[in-house]
């Protein structure tokens, strides 16, 4: 049996081990688990107080942006990615990344509530840039396709198309815009500044 297929009673039982790499990551991801609110952000708070105008608008717009498309990126795994495989181990690895993808927007939500961020503005600072709209809609196009045009992974058309939303999700989304974001995000440390906020963004790229 291949690791692609949707048959319901596929892929219940964990021993022996087909896929030996997936099991190694739900173990490593396993013994990665943290908490955001680990981190304190006291100081971060008082750094945020020091930043220019502009410096603050750049972390808003990252927030902004990296929050809410934590759920979109659960929304492909669960809708796009898990319905199509079959192994069990490949099933656990990617329900401990669905949970991760929930801690990355709680930890967001978390920087959110800590900072003085009215959340509205966060919330449509996230769509209502031009560059993000644009983004979004090419992320909204995907993900729509995964949950309502899910591809028939046991044809050779169906296995392209399957291919085309992992490379739209786990290498656009998050392996480039989400990057991008963190840059931002981390370079205040170079200057001694939100050193903490940097360490969860620190645990979310180790993730």
């Amino acid at each position: 049996m291949g690791i692609l297929g949707s048959g319901v009673r596929d892929g219940l039982q964990l021993k022996p081990v087909r896929y030996d790499w997936a099991y190694r990551l739900y173990n490593q991801a396993v013994a990665n688990t943290w908490f955001p609110n680990e981190v304190q952000l006291s100081q971060d708070l008082a750094d945020f107080e020091k930043l220019s105008e502009d410096e603050k608008h750049a972390l808003k717009t990252v927030i902004s942006y990296l929050n809410p498309n934590e759920l979109l990126i659960n929304k492909s795994l669960a809708f796009g990615i898990y319905p199509c495989v079959n192994a069990a181990e490949c099933h656990l690895y990617l329900s401990k990344q669905m949970w991760e993808e929930a801690n990355h927007f709680m930890t967001f939500e978390y920087i959110i509530e800590t900072f003085p961020f009215d959340r509205e503005e966060i919330y449509a600072a996230g769509w209502g840039k031009k560059s993000l709209a644009d983004k979004a809609a090419f992320q909204t196009k995907y993900v729509t396709r995964m949950m309502e045009e899910r591809p028939d992974v046991t044809t050779l058309e169906g296995k392209k198309d399957f291919v085309r939303n992992l490379v739209a999700y786990n290498i656009v989304l998050e392996g480039i815009w989400f990057y991008s974001g963190f840059m931002v995000g981390m370079s205040f440390r170079r200057r001694n500044l939100l050193r903490n906020v940097g360490t969860l963004l620190d645990w979310v790229t180790k993730d």
